[in-house]
C-alpha cells in the first residue's frame, strides 16, 4: 500500500491527532477553551485551525505546491504570526506530524512521510514570514500617519497622499 492510500485511510486518526497536538502548543487555559468546540462563533481559533488542518491534510493526499500550502495554511499562520508565538514555535505545530506518523506509518515510510512534512514546514515559515512582514508595514505606516498628523497640526506640513505614506512599499 502506498503512502498516500494509507494517509487517506487513518485521515481521521491524523486530523484527530494533529488537531490535538497542535491546540497543546498553546498554554494550558487556552488549550482547554480551543479544544473544546470547533463552532467558528465559539471559537474561532479552535475552528479556523481545525478547518486549516483538514485543508493541509486533503493536500497531502493529492498533489500540491507550494503555494497550495501557503494558501491552505494561512488562516493558522496568520492567527499564530499575531500571537505570542516567536517563529519556530508558530510553525512547531507543522512537526508534530512527524510523531504522528512515526505511531501511525510502516518504518519504510516514514522517510517519505517525513520529507512531505518538512515541505509543509517549509511552506508554514514562507506564509510565517510574509504575513510578519505585513504586519510590519501596516505599523510602519500607522507610525508615518501619527507623525505626519502630528506635523499637520504643527503646521509643519501639508497633506500627505497614501501613495507618500506606503511609497517604500514595494510588492
Amino acid at each position: 500500500m502506498s503512502l498516500k492510500q494509507i494517509l487517506k485511510k487513518n485521515k481521521s486518526a491524523f486530523i484527530k491527532q494533529w488537531f490535538r497536538a497542535t491546540i497543546d502548543t498553546y498554554p494550558v487555559q487556552s488549550a482547554k477553551v480551543l479544544g473544546k468546540d470547533s463552532n467558528r462563533f465559539d471559537n474561532p481559533v479552535g475552528a479556523a485551525t481545525r478547518e486549516t488542518i483538514e485543508d493541509v491534510f486533503d493536500l497531502i493526499i493529492e498533489d500540491f505546491n507550494q503555494e497550495m500550502l501557503e494558501k491552505a495554511l494561512d488562516p493558522v499562520i496568520r492567527i499564530r504570526a499575531v500571537q505570542a508565538f516567536c517563529a519556530s514555535e508558530a510553525v512547531s505545530f507543522v512537526f508534530a506530524l512527524k510523531k504522528i506518523g512515526e505511531n501511525i506509518l510502516d518504518d519504510n515510510l516514514i522517510r517519505e512521510f517525513d520529507k512531505l512534512v518538512d515541505e509543509i514546514a517549509l511552506a508554514a515559515f514562507n506564509k510565517l514570514m510574509k504575513c510578519k512582514e505585513e504586519i510590519f508595514l501596516l505599523k510602519a505606516t500607522e507610525s508615518k500617519r501619527r507623525i505626519h498628523r502630528a506635523f499637520e497640526r504643527a503646521g509643519l506640513v501639508t497633506e500627505l497622499s497614501e501613495e507618500d505614506l506606503i511609497g517604500s512599499k514595494k510588492s
